[in-house]
């Protein structure tokens, strides 16, 4: 109840600069203008408006409400996915790479034997490093999001100085700190985990910092089963698939109503 207190004066803001025509934020209006520009490429391709599902990264202050505030800003109809929520990267790259798609889920189990993939997400640019992770056994998002089990870093993106060590060091301390919490067991690691990379082609390209990622998994007690293909598009390629389901499964539903 504090927390929503405090916050009131924030959506109070939003809201007023909502009814003045403007984006909720100035946040929302960035993100807005590069929706329209992508909106607008699908646009000239298929040649009718789109319905789109976004995925976007776990960045600290970047929440579900801005990336609806945008798409509502910039005039793009959103697609609800069965949580109500849009994707963070982590599980639109996990269904890019076609897991989590089938009905039945639970493709693997966890060291503690409950469903799901130990999965961990190192988007990496030329600016930053992100890492996001949890066990998975659906392409099915959550809404509640600890912003404590992510962490970025802007000082060792592929542009920078930072050696592969640095990287190293940086995925096993998010390891050790933040996701053995989700092995259930402390004291039991994981066989495998499942690490998914994004970001620019460049920048994951580079061999000696995928070997540091694994380097540092390895370190942790565990194997990492490196997934990198298309890093650039594998998150949109799941984010549109996931969209290509809800938009069937909004067409069975309507024939049901109709028979």
């Amino acid at each position: 109840m504090e927390d929503l207190w405090n916050d009131a004066p924030r959506r109070a803001w939003r809201s007023a600069r909502k009814k003045l025509g403007l984006a909720a934020s100035a946040d929302a209006a960035v993100l807005a203008k590069m929706l329209t520009a992508t909106a607008r490429m699908a646009e000239s391709k298929l040649g009718s408006p789109v319905s789109a599902i976004q995925s976007f990264p776990a960045l600290p202050a970047l929440y579900q409400e801005d990336i609806k505030d945008a798409a509502e800003y910039a005039g793009l109809r959103m697609l609800k996915t069965d949580s109500g929520l849009q994707l963070h990267e982590l599980i639109a790259a996990y269904a890019g790479h076609g897991m989590g798609l089938s009905g039945s889920g639970a493709e693997c189990q966890t060291s503690a034997g409950f469903p799901g993939c130990h999965t961990v997400i190192v988007e990496y640019t030329e600016d930053a490093i992100l890492l996001d992770g949890r066990p998975l056994d659906r392409a099915h998002d959550i809404a509640n999001y600890d912003d404590d089990d992510i962490r970025t870093s802007f000082d060792l993106g592929s542009r920078s100085s930072a050696t592969e060590e640095q990287v190293r060091d940086f995925v096993l301390e998010y390891l050790r700190k933040v996701y053995i919490g989700y092995t259930k067991r402390p004291w039991v690691f994981p066989e495998e985990i499942t690490v998914i990379m994004t970001g620019s082609r460049d920048s994951v390209g580079r061999e000696e910092i995928r070997m540091a990622i694994a380097d540092a998994f390895s370190l942790f007690g565990t194997r990492a089963r490196m997934l990198y293909s298309d890093p650039e598009y594998v998150a949109a390629r799941g984010a549109a698939e996931i969209a290509w389901r809800t938009l069937l499964e909004a067409e069975k539903k309507k024939e049901k109503i109709e028979l």
